[in-house]
């Protein structure tokens, strides 16, 4: 995974905490510290892997391959007919979930065998690093696979090398969701009932071109030497396929994070920028009334003349950053040529391609949504603050400063004056 979907769940909690300490009682920052909440947890939340195939082609000995040791029982599994969730604990346990979802411990030693109790559903917790990040689901037999997809995000199907992708198979990967080959795996396994390594590289590329459409990549890897109970020689995993299959998976979760984070960074952007609107709404200063009224009419007309077509997105924005740094110098002198920044923003914004918008309904979105957040700083250059108690306002200017750092609008204005000066040069050229 890349640095910034590592880094940012720790800064999500780090601004989250950072607000929680201004001790302020509002209810919009209580729902911006909730949300920052559910988002980081969301993106802390162990990838769930999906394990398929038919049966008898391997798949609690894939899990086990994953892992890293053989700890599941393949014959009682077999026999219980139902699926086994293995996920991190501090110690080993082993629950059984019943059909009301009550989770019961069954691993001690006056148990009854697994195979006699009635349950729909094994957990196994286990203390193995690795588990941290991942959550397996080994799947039975003669199950709908379907069943078991819905909350997958990477889905593994195992089929049997010297016999690999069966009509059968086929058909029952096709009645998936089309949504499961986004981050699919095909894992061959009983590599080792190959003769030799030219027909490991044949089976592989016939495997590829069958399936280039339907999985992210093919993996062929020799399972039942985990089985004895001991941990694998490093050797072993380069030679039995634990190595590819985890770079396999380890790439798809890469894939997954990033796409997560993108999409975690949207939703922490319109919640602080919710909040900052909130926060901007404080009295204002009697002798500010007529600059705000004054920068409010501007922006109107430069809006209206945008959507008649008698501006470009370019000359729209340029002048309403050129009316924002005016207004702004006005309500508080050096607050534009000064060296004030929010504190460690960092915006993919700076390092994105610059695109100015061609469609019309985007680029008066983006303009609308620009014009909307210059107001509500100058709104907030403006207030007269009704908290006599300095601590109080010190506070509500420390709550104002992190959350205009997680609306990130430093780097959209940064990138704004990169695209003014993309759009200037053009212009002079």
């Amino acid at each position: 995974m890349n640095s910034v979907s590592l880094q940012y769940p720790e800064r999500l909690r780090a601004a989250r905490e950072r607000l929680i300490g201004t001790n302020i009682t509002d209810e919009a920052l209580n729902v911006c510290i909730s949300g920052l909440q559910r988002v980081e947890n969301a993106l802390r939340r162990p990838l769930r892997i999906v394990v398929l195939g038919e049966s008898n082609a391997g798949k609690t000995s894939v899990t086990d391959l994953f892992i890293g040791r053989g700890l599941l029982p393949t014959s009682v599994v077999s026999n219980t007919g139902i699926p086994v969730m293995i996920s991190y604990a501090d110690k080993p346990a082993v629950y059984g979930i019943d059909h009301e979802g009550t989770r019961i411990r069954v691993d001690s030693d006056s148990d009854d065998a697994l195979t006699d109790l009635p349950y729909r559903a094994l957990q196994v917790a286990l203390p193995i690093e690795r588990l941290r990040s991942y959550q397996i689901l080994d799947t039975p037999p003669f199950v709908n696979p379907a069943s078991f997809v819905m909350d997958a995000d990477i889905v593994i199907w195992c089929t049997v090398s010297t016999r690999a992708w069966t009509e059968s198979e086929r058909a029952a990967w096709a009645a998936l969701p089309k949504r499961c080959s986004r981050y699919a795996l095909l894992v061959a396994t009983h590599k080792d009932g190959l003769d030799a390594e030219d027909d490991i590289r044949h089976v592989t590329a016939r495997l590829k071109s069958l399936t280039s459409d339907q999985f992210r990549d093919v993996v062929l890897v020799d399972a039942e030497g985990v089985r004895d109970g001991s941990d694998p020689e490093p050797e072993d995993d380069a030679t039995n396929g634990a190595d590819a299959l985890r770079l396999a998976i380890a790439r798809l979760a890469a894939d997954i994070m990033e796409r997560k984070t993108r999409k975690a960074e949207k939703i922490v952007r319109r919640l602080a920028r919710l909040t900052f609107h909130h926060f901007a709404s404080d009295v204002v200063r009697p002798e500010a009334l007529e600059i705000l009224m004054r920068w409010e009419t501007h922006a109107r007309q430069q809006l209206q003349q945008l959507k008649d077509g008698r501006r470009t997105v370019q000359e729209t924005i340029e002048a309403l950053l050129v009316a924002y740094a005016a207004c702004a110098e006005k309500l508080r002198p050096g607050v534009v040529r000064g060296e004030d920044t929010i504190a460690g923003s960092t915006s993919r914004a700076l390092a994105a391609p610059i695109r100015w918008p061609q469609q019309t309904t985007a680029a008066a979105r983006l303009v609308e949504t620009l014009a909307s957040d210059l107001t509500g700083l100058l709104r907030m250059l403006a207030g007269h603050s009704t908290f006599e108690d300095p601590t109080v306002r010190a506070e509500y200017q420390s709550a104002r400063s992190i959350v205009l750092a997680l609306a990130d609008l430093d780097g959209a204005f940064d990138a704004l004056g990169r695209m003014l000066g993309a759009s200037l040069v053009s212009k002079k050229g």
